[in-house]
């Protein structure tokens, strides 16, 4: 998922604000991640880039699903 995709409204109970603004700071972190992966000429950093992308998005669709904030 990434922030274009994000709908307009998530599955999440009224009341937690904070937890949407989370889930979309989330994907856009994972969004300039991946952009520094791709403009990097450095492949090992491009992998870590791309993973910690994975991470920051998963960490998201964990968060929306109303599991644990923290994700870690």
């Amino acid at each position: 998922m990434t922030t274009g995709q994000l709908p307009d409204r998530l599955s999440l109970p009224h009341g937690r604000r904070e937890e949407r603004r989370r889930v979309a700071l989330l994907l856009e972190t994972a969004d300039v991640l991946a952009e520094r992966a791709r403009r990097t000429d450095d492949a090992t950093q491009a992998q870590v880039l791309l993973r910690r992308s994975a991470q920051r998005r998963a960490q998201a669709a964990r968060l929306a699903a109303g599991d644990s904030p923290t994700g870690r």
